[in-house]
Order: C-alpha cells, then sequence, then structure tokens
C-alpha cells in the first residue's frame, strides 16, 4: 500500500488534484492499495489548489476531528472505503469501538451537527497567521503556506546540518519553538506552525521570529555551532 498525505505535514504543501489522479492510476495499474489521509481536509487557502477526496475500490480513505475541529487528543476520526473491504475490516472491528470513550463519541457528533461551515469561519485568522509568518521568513525559502497549519522553511546553507541546533538556539534566545526538519526526514529545515495563537501573540511570535531569522541570514550576527 501506499499512503498520500495530500495536505500536510510538515510541509503545509497541497497535492494537486491531477497529480493525485496520475498516483491513484498507478497505485491501481500495480494493484497497491491507496490510503489518503484527509486530516487537514478543510485547511486549504489557495481556491486554485483544493483539498481533493478520490473515491475508487483501491482507495481508503481517512478522516480525522483532530485538527478541523480542534479535537487533538481526543482519538476520534472515520474512514470511507469500497464495500468489497468491508468484511475484512469486520474482522478488526472489536478493537476499534472500545477505544474512543462516550464522551470523545458525543464531542465528535457535536462537530458533525456543526458542520464545515464552522470550520471555514476559523480559517481566516489562520491565513492572517500565516502571512505574518510569511512576513518574518521573507530572508529564507519557504515550503508550503497552501494548506495545513505549516510552513517548512529552508536554512541557510551553513546550518543544513545542524537543524537541531537551529531549533535549540531559537527557542533560547528568540522564545520561538520550531520543529527541526531531521525528526521530519529532511535535515536543514525547520518546520514553523500557525496554529492555537491569534491577535497580539502571534504578532510576538512573528517579531521574534524575525529578529533570528534576520540573525542567521547576517554574516556578522549569524550564530556558530
Amino acid at each position: 500500500w501506499i499512503g498520500e498525505h495530500h495536505c500536510g505535514d510538515p510541509t503545509g504543501v497541497v497535492t494537486d488534484g491531477k497529480v493525485l489522479a496520475r498516483i491513484s492510476r498507478a497505485c491501481e495499474k500495480a494493484g497497491v492499495w491507496l490510503i489518503l489521509d484527509n486530516t487537514y481536509e478543510y485547511f486549504t487557502y489557495n481556491k486554485h489548489c483544493p483539498h481533493v477526496c478520490l473515491e475508487a475500490p483501491h482507495i481508503v480513505n481517512i478522516f480525522s476531528f483532530s485538527k478541523a475541529f480542534g479535537m487533538m487528543g481526543w482519538r476520534v476520526g472515520y474512514i470511507a472505503y469500497h464495500r468489497s473491504l468491508r468484511n475484512s475490516l469486520l474482522k478488526a472491528q472489536d478493537t476499534i469501538p472500545i477505544c474512543p470513550t462516550q464522551i470523545s463519541e458525543k464531542m465528535a457528533l457535536g462537530a458533525l451537527e456543526a458542520g464545515r461551515e464552522w470550520v471555514l469561519s476559523k480559517l481566516p485568522s489562520l491565513v492572517r497567521n500565516r502571512d505574518l509568518l510569511l512576513e518574518a521568513l521573507k530572508p529564507l525559502h519557504v515550503i508550503g503556506g497552501q494548506g495545513a497549519i505549516y510552513l517548512f522553511v529552508e536554512l541557510p546553507e551553513k546550518y543544513r546540518n545542524h537543524d537541531m541546533k537551529v531549533v535549540k538556539w531559537v527557542a533560547n534566545t528568540h522564545k520561538v519553538g520550531l520543529i527541526p526538519g531531521s525528526s521530519c526526514g529532511a535535515p536543514g529545515y525547520v518546520r514553523v506552525a500557525f496554529a492555537n495563537m491569534v491577535g497580539p501573540d502571534m504578532q510576538r511570535a512573528a517579531a521574534r521570529l524575525k529578529k533570528a531569522v534576520a540573525q542567521l541570514v547576517d554574516p556578522k550576527e549569524s550564530p556558530t555551532f
């Protein structure tokens, strides 16, 4: 099987629908399952590259309440699959309904009743946060920003092998938390998240990050590890 996180973590890149269709055709031709992770299905910011959900006998779609409805830790989600998989999935059913608590299930039901419109009403604040960080990160090469809640940032060449040290330095010196790219299989990058902070808090964080970036790219001010 092949898993495709097509609006995702850590890059915030949204896979184009045409590319996703090509991946699907290749998997079908090879007799391979395609598992699509739709965790960030509502988090797209570019009308020219919307989230796409494909259906076919060889595709399993995975959905989560964690991000869209702010239910991290409640451990509730669902899958959409072709009817030919039903009997096989029923074999594992006894391990599924005993996991979520009743309160988690009631929360999930409330989320479904609130619906997509509730989620979409929250997106403008994320766009503002993203734009603040993009401005702060201008001297660096930034990947993503089309979806999810992350930006993936390429560090200056001298720090390509020291992303963990850069993250520690930024945290200790400028009080901003980042994720090292090496923990995501991409040394030389850092992941920047733009959720869970609003208004003045995000403005302060962006200002601190801007100072950190200015130091990293300044030969006279850049830290040595």
